[in-house]
């Protein structure tokens, strides 16, 4: 999971690729990160002490928009607002007798949360991937 971590981190452009479909590429890799954290959550639901792991999927998600601005052509092409993503904090967790930490129902939801990221990430990219082929494609002729 190092080697994910580290490709966000990764400074720099895509080079053939524009912003946004770095930022997809980047939030698909968190998506798929926190996909692996609650899915060995759910793997040691019965290992003692054990203490679930997670991410904040929207905050980082947040972090990795910071910098990232649209062109705007016109004043008011966009609002001046950002976006703004929820932050959801969890409370109150409950240890098992055996030390382990891990609520079943809760990681199932993350886990069924984690991957709708991931795949909506996944074909928002392909979209616009589709649409470069296209137009490598159709350009040429």
């Amino acid at each position: 999971m190092a080697s994910m971590v580290d490709l966000l981190k990764k400074e720099g452009r895509m080079g053939l690729f524009d912003k946004t479909t770095e930022l997809l590429g980047r939030g698909a890799i968190l998506g798929w990160l926190r996909h692996s954290l609650v899915a060995s959550n759910l793997a040691n639901a019965e290992t003692p002490g054990f203490v679930p792991k997670d991410i904040d999927f929207s905050a980082e998600l947040k972090k990795l928009m910071d910098g990232f601005r649209l062109l705007k052509t016109h004043p008011h092409h966009f609002a001046q607002g950002r976006f703004e993503l929820v932050t959801f904090i969890e409370r109150g967790e409950i240890s098992n007798p055996d030390g382990n930490y891990v609520n079943l129902e809760e990681e199932v939801v993350k886990l069924s949360e984690s991957y709708l990221n991931y795949i909506s990430l996944l074909r928002i990219l392909q979209k616009k991937l589709d649409q470069l082929k296209y137009a490598i494609q159709e350009g040429g002729r």
